[in-house]
């Protein structure tokens, strides 16, 4: 009787022709009102008849294949610049927003309030300082604040807390999953999972359907970088069409909703999210920073990840998993593009800045320390911390690494840009600086306060008083930083440079 589940399971998928995302609506394979058996024999109908419905609906076509390469097409940078979006070249802020559930999302968003509330004159116009925020690298929490943000601009501060911070998405999402019949057939079939679940709620109740290709048509920076993690390799993959360039996909088409659930995918909490790969269909010429050998180890190890995906016979699928289990700061991606290109003059040539007086990078991180009082009893910790620890261990002390080589390569390049040659043609101006600003949790020095934020959960549910301490740590780290500061006073605005007092203070 359930011969043929067997034959959907194994059966070939022929990418060409499946649906672009979402799947159509579910089309029953079996009629159970002429069914006439014993009882036993109607409930093992049934039960095929689920398995085969789950089967036969689901086989999402998550990405869709780009006709023609074209390296001047889609969602990159040269097709968003700078002095066409209301932002500067010479001005050019780099955020990274980290991972760590909407305890990021909500520290991002109340540094992004902060950057709204700080009014610079530059180049002769009163502005605020968000309006230079040119990229956002963003990983799994900090994923949800940078789309909406890059899709709707200032309407974040209209509406951000209410649909999305103040919102109980764990629930929403055990709702779907437990509560709907519907889904409980689709997720029997091998190629739909949680993760997709949680892109049609995100595509329903916060992203409103919109796709990259949107983004293109709005023409507003910030250029938002969302990152994944490639499940074979636990290699950064970002969601930008020079990535999707080499496995000759159209980013336009994709959702913006698709990106943000495979940013967050944590293992065992969501399934992967897997995008075909379509390399070698397109015409797409591999520049010569993924063929010629790269001076530094990172930048060989980059071009050897990126040249994986030429081989689609090899590599047909990418399942991705949450962004922070290769890069959960969101800055490494920095550290390893400039490795790739070469240097950081490349770099801005590839990004066409000109000009630039000062390079500000921004890092706003929800990662907390370990909490130690969950292992004072001298018992063998359960299954639940052991799985959290194979998390959380790795992502921490990559994490530490990214942010002490962050620091260095700061210095380094701090060093290149004072001994520039005389004379040579550069993206970087003759005064040219760089902040290297660190908003994040580590760097809470009130005890009380620390302890606070620190017990907020990393998952996607936040009491309104979280929320609240959360949006008040965002602003005060970014107002205490030393380098904003520094920046402040460089942009002649000494009235900001006063210190924010604890956030304990603004709350009963």
């Amino acid at each position: 009787m359930c011969t043929q589940l067997v034959a959907c399971q194994k059966a070939t998928v022929d990418s060409t022709n499946l649906p672009a995302y979402p799947p159509p609506r579910m089309k029953p394979v079996l009629s159970l009102s002429t069914a006439h058996r014993p009882p036993l024999g109607a409930w093992l109908l049934i039960g095929c008849a689920m398995l085969l419905l789950g089967c036969e609906y689901v086989r999402p076509t998550m990405n869709a294949p780009l006709a023609r390469w074209d390296a001047g097409y889609g969602y990159r940078s040269i097709n968003l610049p700078p002095s066409r979006t209301g932002s500067s070249d010479s001005l050019f802020i780099i955020a990274s927003f980290s991972g760590g559930g909407a305890r990021a999302s909500a520290l991002a968003y109340g540094v992004l309030q902060e950057l709204a509330r700080t009014p610079i004159v530059w180049e002769g116009r009163q502005k605020r300082l968000v309006d230079e925020l040119n990229i956002i690298n963003a990983v799994s929490g900090g994923s949800f604040p940078a789309t909406y943000y890059a899709l709707y601009g200032d309407r974040i501060f209209q509406d951000f807390e209410v649909r999305f911070l103040r919102k109980n998405w764990e629930s929403e999402l055990r709702s779907r999953i437990f509560r709907s019949p519907s889904n409980w057939l689709r997720l029997w079939s091998p190629y739909f999972g949680r993760a997709h679940i949680f892109a049609e709620l995100l595509d329903e109740a916060l992203f409103d359907g919109h796709t990259f290709g949107d983004l293109v048509v709005r023409h507003q920076r910030p250029i938002i970088n969302l990152h994944a993690s490639d499940m074979a390799s636990l290699s950064r993959f970002e969601f930008n069409q020079r990535q999707f360039d080499v496995i000759c996909s159209d980013l336009n088409r994709l959702p913006l909703s698709v990106a943000a659930a495979s940013s967050s995918a944590l293992p065992l909490l969501l399934s992967p999210i897997s995008m075909t790969n379509y390399a070698g269909q397109c015409g797409f010429q591999p520049p010569a920073r993924l063929i010629e050998d790269r001076p530094t180890a990172w930048g060989r190890q980059r071009a050897n990840e990126l040249r994986s995906y030429l081989d689609a016979k090899k590599r047909p699928y990418i399942h991705l998993l949450d962004g922070g289990l290769s890069d959960n700061v969101g800055m490494r991606s920095v550290l390893e593009t400039t490795a790739l290109v070469g240097d950081l003059e490349s770099t801005f040539q590839m990004l066409g800045a000109k000009k630039i007086t000062k390079l500000v990078y921004l890092m706003v991180s929800a990662e907390t320390a370990p909490d130690l009082n969950q292992y004072t009893l001298n018992e063998i910790p359960g299954l639940s911390r052991v799985s959290r620890a194979l998390i959380d261990i790795p992502i921490n002390r990559y994490s530490m690494d990214t942010m002490q080589l962050m620091n260095r390569a700061i210095q380094q390049w701090r060093v290149q840009l004072q001994h520039r040659s005389a004379g040579v043609s550069s993206v970087f101006a003759p005064d040219a600086d760089i902040y290297f600003i660190n908003a994040s949790l580590t760097e809470v020095t009130d005890p009380v306060e620390e302890a606070r934020l620190m017990n907020i959960a990393t998952n996607l549910a936040l009491t309104d008083e979280e929320v609240d301490h959360l949006l008040l740590a965002g602003s005060r780290l970014l107002r205490n930083d030393p380098e904003f500061h520094r920046l402040i006073r460089d942009l002649g605005n000494e009235a900001l440079t006063t210190p924010i007092p604890s956030v304990t203070s603004h709350t009963p």
